[in-house]
């Protein structure tokens, strides 16, 4: 029996599809990403930072002060020292401590 192109055409088009889906699966990316390497868990924690400036004032028992300290906490090592730089910036200020990894319960 002679078959017509109406039955050959979608017996060969789903063949290609198929190869397709097949030859995409090959070269698809495999889980996680190309080249990636395992990260160490990073330890929980804040960045903290102290600094001493100038601000003349009167304490609550009379003594004459001049000096207040402010403490920086913050998520990233980037976030603390722009945050320090501001305070240095500012001008009459004195870093008691630079930026540091403090980790939760330690």
């Amino acid at each position: 029996m002679k078959q017509s192109l109406t039955t050959l055409l979608p017996a060969h088009l789903s063949a290609v599809l198929l190869g397709l889906a097949l030859a995409g699966a090959a070269v698809a990316a495999p889980p996680g990403g190309i080249d990636t390497q395992p990260q160490p868990p990073q330890p929980a924690g804040t960045w903290q930072a102290k600094v001493k400036y100038l601000s003349p004032h009167t304490a609550p028992d009379g003594r004459r002060l001049t000096w207040k300290y402010a403490d920086i906490v913050a998520s990233t090592q980037e976030y603390c020292d722009s945050q320090l730089q501001s305070w240095y910036s500012s001008g009459n200020t004195v870093v008691v401590e630079y930026c540091h990894f403090v980790p939760i319960g330690g």
